[in-house]
């Protein structure tokens, strides 16, 4: 019995060790760093993503309202679908490339003459799913890039809080123009009286002045700056999944283009 106690603990002791060193050791990791430059590259293609389907779908079926205007707003959607799949397999490469998620993609379409094949790219979901996933890319890409921009740059100021907490007109720390106050009022009704309690906390200002106070706001960083890559593997993996959910199958229009030829 006390064998098998002592082998518990020892695995208790061995997970925990390993799920600290995986915690320490995310800097050293060359992947965090693939990961990073693919969500600081995702705020500006998915702003771009997001105009262009934007932009384009709103124009084809806004002009695909009336007959006259179809003859305009068919060939505009026709074009921002074609564009679309195309961006969708520059996603697929760069999904592939830097977070190692591989996407399949179909080069062929389904059915025997022109006619079939047209109806199975038009009926296909996969089709679609790019004018899905490139606008969702934008939010993806700016949720990435604030937290990476905020979690970073505040952790990277915390580790260097030593280096710079005493220079001469450098303030660390918080100082309102008025100390803020927090009133908490409870009342209660006895016969026909109204007994009223305030309480008054005001709350005053800190500072970074010491040596200690620096040394313990760098740990502090330190701490914020492992939190924030590992949450930032996180976004990075849920971007690689979403990338092979929506983009999984579906088609390269270079190729069937030239297959179709």
């Amino acid at each position: 019995m006390a064998r098998s106690t002592a082998r518990v603990t020892d695995d208790r002791f061995s997970r925990l060790g390993t799920g600290l060193e995986r915690f320490l050791s995310v800097p050293l990791e060359r992947q965090t760093y693939l990961n990073l430059a693919y969500l600081l590259l995702a705020f500006p293609l998915g702003l771009a993503y997001f105009v262009f389907v934007v932009v384009g779908v709103s124009m084809g079926f806004g002009f695909s309202i009336t007959i006259i205007g179809a003859i305009v707003g068919i060939p505009i959607l026709a074009v921002t679908v074609a564009i679309a799949l195309a961006l969708a397999g520059f996603e697929r490469w760069l999904t592939s490339s830097m977070l190692e998620v591989e996407v399949d993609l179909r080069t062929e379409l389904s059915g025997d003459g022109r006619r079939d094949q047209f109806l199975s790219l038009v009926t296909d979901p996969k089709t679609w799913t790019p004018l899905v996933y490139l606008p969702v890319k934008f939010v993806l890409g700016l949720a990435s890039f604030v937290l990476a921009i905020t979690g970073l740059s505040t952790g990277v100021s915390m580790l260097l809080l030593p280096f710079y907490y005493d220079n001469p007109g450098v303030y660390v720390g918080v100082v309102p123009d008025r100390a803020p106050e927090i009133h908490q009022t409870l009342y209660l009704g006895w016969n026909y009286l109204l007994v009223g309690f305030e309480a008054v906390v005001t709350v005053g200002h800190w500072s970074i002045d010491t040596f200690p106070r620096a040394l313990a706001a760098a740990a502090v960083g330190i701490v914020l700056l492992l939190v924030t890559l590992h949450v930032l593997n996180g976004l990075a993996r849920l971007s690689g999944w979403f990338a092979r959910v929506t983009l999984e199958d579906g088609y390269d229009p270079f190729a069937v283009v030239a297959r179709s030829l």
